[in-house]
């Protein structure tokens, strides 16, 4: 029996919870399902036709922060496990710190998770009993311990021992090999597909490392039949990891980039997650926030799609408050609402996002940001115009900057050819500022 549905401010309006989320589109989980994806038509067209021509793919997709590209690839997702693909709802991160092995461990577990997923009768074949085996050391890090694993593909006889993290290159090559043949072979899938992410988490140097552990691995991890793999990061990440080493670039496609959706498009997608959203579907939806303010906040946010729903989502909250929120004993929904306006929003998302920023950053960081809102919330600086607006120099401008962006206030714009790395403010820092 489902559970009843509890009251929350967004009752208000016959929404049944907040339709600002930020979380990424999932398929088959209907309170984020990909019903409500809205746009990049021409990217999914181009994608998918391009794996579905090849035995195995390597395309890298960036953009900027929020932008969608996470959600675009589980979109692409979706679409593939109906044309016959393999593929799961997971994420393989790359990690500070990563080794050949400890990435190559990731990819190997997800591939056998994904195979296992899709199909539950493959684990007792031999190669999905090797690669268990293979996982399950890399997982529970039993070091000198040792694995006895059972290899695969014409030796089945041959045992291999984990003695250490590096054996996994050792064998760890022939068991994916394996794995990629066996679903080959059945008849059953096209292929298998794999999202390697969280390139926009890593630093520069954590970047270049990225860049070196694909060089590495290229032919261990990369170039298998069957399998296809989407790197998904920053414009500049992902310019880096693919194009630093010409043994990467030269298995690669040219990246994919993403612009920013369309102000008809954002409106499109609210307008579905209001519908999807409705607390009694009888009754009309009132929209929360007026299109103004949205389309103002479009500009605030220069295509920062994540944090404009993040600002949505807690300046219709301020301004309206728990005290709006309706009986549940009915489930009744209130006369309509009027929507929140710029003003109101304006002031509430100020009100806030100063009280977290003096919450999060010391008084010089925080005096820093106002010093970039008071000359020009909207101008990119890079670090020498920080250099003379904060009179500091370049190593404490450096520190600076790293700490900002750890914390949301300042982004890196993609680099243009040699000239030196611009940094912008957040759709949030430049809230801070009023709009």
């Amino acid at each position: 029996m489902p559970l009843p549905q509890l009251p929350t401010v967004w009752n208000v309006y016959n929404l049944r919870g907040s339709p600002f989320f930020q979380d990424t589109l999932i398929q088959g989980y209907e309170r984020r399902s990909l019903d409500l994806f809205v746009g990049r038509r021409k990217e999914l067209t181009d994608l998918r036709q391009y794996l579905h021509g090849r035995d195995s793919s390597r395309q890298a997709i960036g953009g900027a922060p929020g932008v969608g590209k996470t959600t675009l690839v589980q979109m692409l997702k979706g679409q593939l496990l109906a044309d016959g693909y393999l593929t799961t709802d997971s994420l393989v991160p790359f990690v500070t710190g990563d080794t050949p092995e400890s990435l190559f461990g990731r990819v190997l577990g997800a591939v056998y998770d994904t195979i296992l997923a899709n199909r539950p009768m493959a684990g007792d074949h031999p190669a999905m009993q090797a690669a268990q085996q293979m996982v399950r050391a890399t997982r529970l890090a039993t070091g000198g311990a040792g694995i006895s694993v059972m290899g695969v593909g014409g030796n089945l006889s041959k045992g291999v021992t984990l003695s250490s993290p590096k054996d996994l290159l050792i064998d760890g090559p022939r068991v994916l090999r394996d794995l990629m043949n066996m679903v080959r072979a059945t008849n059953e899938a096209r292929g298998l597909l794999l999202h390697l992410n969280n390139l926009e988490s890593l630093s520069g140097r954590d970047v270049l490392r990225a860049a070196d552990l694909l060089q590495s691995l290229r032919d261990p991890m990369l170039l298998h039949e069957g399998l296809h793999i989407m790197l998904v990061g920053t414009t500049d990440a992902v310019h880096a990891v693919v194009n630093t080493h010409a043994q990467v670039r030269s298995v690669f496609r040219a990246p994919v980039l993403l612009n920013p959706l369309q102000r008809d498009e954002v409106h499109a997608l609210l307008q579905v997650r209001y519908e999807q959203w409705k607390l009694q579907p009888q009754q009309p939806v009132s929209a929360p926030v007026h299109p103004s303010a949205i389309d103002r906040l479009l500009d605030v946010f220069q295509g920062d799609l994540r944090g404009l729903l993040k600002a949505l989502d807690d300046g219709v909250e301020e301004c309206i408050g728990l005290a709006a929120a309706p009986s549940a004993a009915d489930g009744a929904v209130s006369p309509a609402v009027p929507p929140v306006g710029l003003a109101e929003l304006s002031r509430a998302l100020q009100t806030r996002y100063a009280a977290i920023m003096h919450g999060e950053l010391d008084d010089v960081r925080a005096r820093q940001i106002h010093q970039w809102i008071d000359s020009d919330p909207s101008a990119s600086r890079n670090q020498k115009d920080l250099m003379a607006l904060w009179d500091l120099s370049q190593g404490t401008v450096s520190t600076a900057l790293a700490q900002l962006q750890e914390h949301g206030y300042i982004v890196a714009q993609p680099r243009q050819g040699r000239q030196p790395i611009a940094y912008a403010l957040t759709g949030k820092a430049r809230l801070i500022g009023g709009v």
